[in-house]
């Protein structure tokens, strides 16, 4: 397995300091995130639809020289409304322009987002296996980049989203697995290890903890549970048999850092850069990536 990180959304690092470090800290690869389409770049973005062809030569020869890879492309395009052809047309033009860009910038990857649904009448199932075939025609016309989407609370889960994949069975089109979310979403983050890895393409880490502020809250049907961002480690993440069992079924791919810190609980938590420079340590205490 290899080791990446989302780009952090706390600092203003340019692209070939944010390659620089990677290197020091002994990262492999970077997950770059790209602006979204008409939105203006905020910190922690590094490239956009609109970068310019020296903008992406840049980029390329600092990677390069660093000998980090662009391990993906986080993408924020909009999603398509189910059962509306107008929408997901438009989904499927975003899905090209952000392929052709991980083209243009050497990455074989792109993660896309999904956050809507199906409507009204349609299951789940239906509404996924339309983004899929959406998603592998706009693959088709950018041969050589594959996609990956990440499961998420108010989103798709990931057993949703592993099913589709295995139903649909294009290969250029995974899932990213946080398994901090399958655990959020009560989901048995091993069991779908087993039953669906070769359709995990990447996984982007992070740990959650059961915070004692409203545990006990009960709202006449189900007591409430709140889970918070924590150190990797101190959460409930099952790390080393996670690890163990993804590279026992062949995983090889990126797990990335992804450190979000929540603006109500997540004050006590380390700056980015100190989770940065942890992680490394942290992942190679397992076989997976002893060195």
């Amino acid at each position: 397995m290899k080791l990446g990180f989302w780009t952090l959304y706390d600092v203003a690092w340019t692209n070939e300091e944010i390659a620089r470090r990677a290197a020091a800290l002994g990262y492999q690869g970077v997950d770059l995130r790209v602006t979204a389409p008409g939105a203006t770049p905020g910190i922690g973005d590094n490239l956009s639809l609109d970068s310019t062809d020296d903008d992406i030569a840049g980029i390329r020869q600092a990677f390069a020289q660093a000998h980090v890879e662009i391990s993906s492309l986080n993408c924020y395009n909009r999603s398509p409304a189910a059962g509306d052809l107008v929408a997901f047309g438009a989904f499927e033009q975003e899905i090209v322009a952000h392929a052709e860009l991980a083209r243009r910038v050497g990455t074989p990857r792109i993660r896309f987002q999904l956050t809507g649904g199906p409507a009204a009448g349609m299951t789940w199932e239906d509404y996924l296996v339309d983004v899929w075939r959406a998603v592998g025609r706009a693959l088709d016309a950018v041969p050589g980049v594959n996609a990956v989407v990440e499961n998420h609370p108010d989103r798709a889960n990931a057993a949703q989203l592993l099913a589709a994949a295995e139903k649909v069975n294009d290969r250029r089109i995974g899932v990213e697995l946080s398994p901090d979310h399958v655990l959020v979403m009560q989901e048995p983050l091993l069991d779908l290890i087993d039953r669906y890895a070769p359709r995990i393409h990447h996984i982007c880490m992070a740990d959650r903890k059961v915070v004692q502020e409203d545990l006990a809250r009960f709202d006449g049907r189900y007591y409430q549970v709140r889970y918070e961002s924590c150190w990797i480690g101190d959460g409930i993440v099952p790390v080393a048999d996670m690890l163990s069992k993804l590279s026992r079924l062949g995983f090889e791919d990126y797990v990335s850092l992804k450190w979000e810190k929540s603006s109500r609980f997540g004050q006590h938590l380390p700056a980015s850069e100190a989770a940065l420079a942890h992680f490394p340590g942290y992942m190679r205490q397992f076989d997976a990536f002893a060195r």
